[in-house]
């Protein structure tokens, strides 16, 4: 019986061709969905903020870190469960892939209960110990309420797009996604502007779109991807797949949690400075993340070209491409860099639709001192999801335990001493410290993984 995978045009075949070439053209569509999402989230910020006031944008500030706290949980694990089927493709192993498949599909199911759970339940008191002001206690928590209630929609995207992404398809998700944010910017202006719902208008335009997106993505793969198509033979549970998947999974979810709860912490500090920092930091953040999500795009596009290659054991051509892209990486700082410092304050006003001096100020120091150091968040990230890739459990996570540590260490002490100062310098503190870990570990990994295959090739 024949297993190999038969990779057709609905798929990309990473174990081939130059490295560097090959992740980028497969990073583009990724860059460009990324792009959307965060030009929808620009958009989203924007319109409330021209329409509701610098109340609601403080609103969203406050309860915003919740929300990304609770989602790490959801998209670390899709991402994780993904890098698993990414091995399978790279092997051309389409039993196994199947079978991975669906039982991510069991496992998808049980975690977004218990997660959206969780977030129900913690939401308001969540809220309490991060200090949100009374003002605008209610009107962030009837948002986030509606968010994190219907977390579902947006957690099942993830692992369909990330299925699709793993076997080297990263277009159809970009056009699935170009397609959701036009609806949900047109309804943002509907429930928002024109029926004046408020943020729980708002919040509804999210979920509204988040489904019909997710939806999309499950009828493109029943129609037009038979590599993810499974029987009911694949459907048996496996437990040692089940475990893989699992361990997958939650080594990329507490990562992106432990990165996410450092960030809560520092918004407890940020939310005592008052509503104007809030807001400004919320408009900051916004724009860092957009410049950001250059890299991340990278570094997702290496997770996948490293999960493929590590199933074909191709550990040179990891070796090599990871080498390639960071080098790429610096380039696109320098840009990043470029503009921030030249068109940054107009980029600012557009976001947060406020003239006030002082929040403009604000962000404007977030940024100018947080973009230097994007050489060596580069680094970090590209870094770590190869190792991901690679099969690397632990240290992705004990990377992301020192950054949560040192950034919960001069959040209580910084933020004191040198106040909203403290708070800038913090991530950029963290990020060089693991920088140098991560490092040392790669170049141990993949010796330990040469020595590996040269054994097998012995015997």
């Amino acid at each position: 019986m024949n297993n190999k995978v038969s990779k057709k045009k609905s798929s990309m075949d990473l174990t081939i061709g130059d490295p560097l070439k090959v992740t980028l053209l497969f990073a583009l569509p990724l860059y460009l969905s990324n792009i959307f999402n965060q030009l929808y989230n620009l958009t989203d910020i924007s319109i409330i903020g021209h329409a509701l006031g610098d109340d609601a944008l403080s609103a969203i500030g406050s309860v915003s870190i919740i929300c990304g706290f609770f989602n790490s949980f959801l998209f670390g694990m899709g991402s994780g469960l993904s890098v698993v089927i990414s091995k399978y493709f790279g092997a051309s192993d389409s039993k196994k892939l199947k079978r991975a498949v669906a039982n991510t599909v069991f496992i998808s199911s049980l975690w977004a209960t218990f997660i959206t759970l969780m977030a129900v339940i913690l939401l308001k008191p969540l809220m309490r110990i991060l200090n949100t002001p009374d003002s605008i206690f209610d009107m962030a928590y009837s948002y986030a309420s509606i968010i994190l209630s219907l977390l579902v929609f947006s957690f099942f995207y993830n692992v369909l797009s990330g299925m699709l992404r793993a076997i080297g398809n990263s277009k159809a998700p970009l056009f699935i996604l170009i397609v959701s944010v036009t609806i949900n910017i047109a309804l943002d202006l509907l429930f928002v502007r024109v029926l004046k719902m408020g943020l729980s208008g708002a919040a509804k335009a999210t979920i509204i779109s988040q489904a019909i997106c997710m939806s999309i993505c499950l009828i493109y793969i029943i129609k037009y991807v038979p590599e993810l198509h499974i029987t009911r033979d694949d459907m048996k549970l496996d437990r040692n797949m089940i475990m893989e998947l699992f361990s997958s999974g939650i080594a990329f979810a507490l990562m992106y949690t432990v990165v996410n709860l450092g960030t809560l912490i520092l918004q407890g500090a940020i939310n005592s400075f008052g509503k104007t920092t809030i807001g400004a930091h919320t408009t900051a953040r916004k724009i860092s993340e957009l410049c950001m999500m250059m890299l991340s795009t990278l570094a997702n596009a290496m997770a996948t070209f490293s999960g493929q290659n590590h199933g074909a054991k191709r550990y040179d051509r990891i070796k090599i491409g990871l080498r390639k892209m960071l080098f790429f990486s610096f380039g696109v700082v320098v840009l990043l860099i470029t503009m921030i410092y030249s068109i940054g304050d107009i980029l600012v006003r557009v976001v947060s639709g406020s003239n006030t001096p002082e929040l403009i100020d604000t962000a404007m120091f977030y940024l100018h001192v947080d973009l230097p150091f994007y050489f060596v968040l580069a680094v970090i990230l590209i870094t770590r999801t190869t190792l991901q890739g690679m099969g690397a459990k632990i240290v992705p996570i004990a990377a992301s335990i020192m950054e949560l540590g040192i950034k919960a260490l001069t959040a209580g002490y910084l933020a004191k001493v040198w106040g909203y100062t403290g708070i800038a310098v913090c991530e950029p503190i963290s990020w060089a410290v693991c920088a140098v870990y991560i490092l040392i570990v790669f170049n141990y990994k993949i010796k330990e993984l040469d020595q590996t295959r040269q054994t097998s090739a012995l015997k």
